[in-house]
């Protein structure tokens, strides 16, 4: 039986060696440096969510601040759970990982396009990199003397797989907890043209970790907070050799990850939205996992690990959103009144209880029906507004509102003849964009 107790003691004593041991040892003053890089990484990518969302309504429904603190903390819960799977089934890094390939090659594919900065993608090409090099080298012995080849053929695919469908199994676990919350209101074109309403999902966590490593140390190497483990442990036995006079350890490091999530929600809610992005991702995790396992048995099978990872996981984005772009828009205009995809917070609107979803069914008396009659009703008394309005179970009440410098924070959703001035989410990255600028240039040469 796998002694919990003791894995979540020596975690969290990882956890205070890499926080507290940089005052003793400058061996861990890369784990808080590394923290404070990840945070403000995440603050960014929170500020720019503000920055978009005061361009397009006026204001901002994120606070950077408050949201870098929420993903601390929700990353603090991902990693020990991280680690402690990490830990139970045995899953250890080392050189022969190949990490130190995957990122330059993660990097890249960021060029490309952002949604591909995924250890999906990298790893399944340093994956068929590696296959491909080892069929060569059968042919070619030659090859396996060149350094850089040497290395990825030492590379431990069935680790290097797990190790991706652990950060995924985690990572679905964050996004069905918290990949709702922040979530931004926006207007955003449809591949036929056509405007809705909808709810961009953005969320970065820093992931502490205290990571199994495989090391080969002299013997009598010291084992203290060592414990014992099942006959079973490890799942995946580390390809590492030892030198003469050297064994292999397992020992525990302090590590820094980073996971994100990006998502549209066009035909749900956002909490429903990420509850079905999570179960997809807890799905491929689990399937990823189990054939990282099995070619770790038998090492004939490693081609379906490889494969699988980049093709499962494009599959996973391909269907979820075909699935929103081919239901039934939510947020869109109904045939009588003007329903609502937001409203701002600290607004007038945002104090009297509405919220997305409620139905503006009248204003001062005037039936509107689009969210341009819905202005002109506003304009024409900037100051006490009754409005009719019908909420999401279907109860109808009347509001007195005051506006605020003329306006009650109302964000209603596209109405059915709007076209064009939505949002358009950049799919291409840097290197695309600068060859399609490129390419058009030469066209119009």
């Amino acid at each position: 039986m796998v002694p919990v107790l003791d894995i979540v003691r020596l975690v969290f004593q990882t956890w205070f060696a890499g926080l507290f041991g940089w005052v003793t040892s400058s061996d861990f003053f890369l784990f808080p440096l590394m923290i404070v890089l990840v945070l403000f990484i995440v603050m960014r990518q929170h500020s720019r969510q503000a920055a978009m969302e005061k361009t397009l309504f006026g204001a901002s429904f994120s606070r950077p601040w408050r949201q870098t603190l929420i993903s601390l903390g929700f990353g603090v819960v991902g990693g020990f759970v991280a680690s402690m799977l990490m830990v139970s089934l045995g899953i250890s890094l080392s050189q022969e990982t190949g990490i130190q390939f995957v990122w330059p090659v993660v990097l890249v594919l960021m060029l490309i396009a952002p949604r591909f900065m995924c250890f999906a993608y990298g790893g399944g090409i340093v994956g068929l990199v590696v296959l491909m090099l080892r069929a060569l080298s059968q042919l070619f012995p030659a090859l396996a003397d060149a350094p850089l080849a040497a290395a990825l053929l030492a590379v431990d695919l069935p680790a290097l797989m797990a190790l991706v469908g652990l950060l995924h199994l985690t990572e679905s676990l964050l996004i069905f907890v918290s990949g709702h919350l922040n979530a931004s209101p926006v207007m955003i074109q449809s591949p036929g043209g056509k405007m809705v309403g909808g709810y961009m999902l953005q969320r970065f966590w820093p992931l502490p970790l205290a990571a199994l490593l495989a090391l080969a140390v002299p013997e009598g190497f010291p084992t203290e907070g060592s414990v014992a483990m099942p006959q079973w442990w490890p799942l995946l036995q580390p390809v590492i050799e030892a030198p003469p006079g050297m064994v292999v350890r397992m020992l525990l490091f302090p590590l820094v990850a980073a996971l994100g999530y990006s998502d549209l929600a066009v035909t749900s809610t956002p909490r429903q939205r990420s509850k079905t992005s999570a179960r997809g991702l807890l799905a491929y995790s689990v399937v990823l996992l189990a054939l990282a396992f099995a070619a770790g048995q038998w090492r004939f099978l490693q081609i379906l690990p490889v494969l699988f990872a980049p093709l499962g996981h494009e599959y996973l984005i391909q269907a979820g959103m075909a699935r929103e772009w081919l239901g039934k828009a939510r947020y869109v205009q109904q045939q009588r009144g003007v329903k609502l995809l937001a409203v701002l917070p600290a607004s007038a609107a945002a104090d009297a209880g509405l919220d997305s979803d409620w139905v503006v069914l009248s204003v001062n008396g005037n039936p509107v029906n689009s969210r341009k009659e819905m202005a002109s009703a506003l304009a024409l008394f900037p100051g006490l507004a009754d409005i009719d309005v019908r909420s999401p179970d279907g109860q109808v009440s009347q509001l007195t509102i005051h506006q605020r410098q003329g306006k009650l924070g109302l964000i209603p959703v596209p109405d059915a003849d709007d076209r064009g001035g939505g949002l358009k989410i950049q799919s291409e990255g840097i290197a695309a964009r600068l060859w399609s600028r490129w390419r058009n240039r030469r066209r119009g040469r």
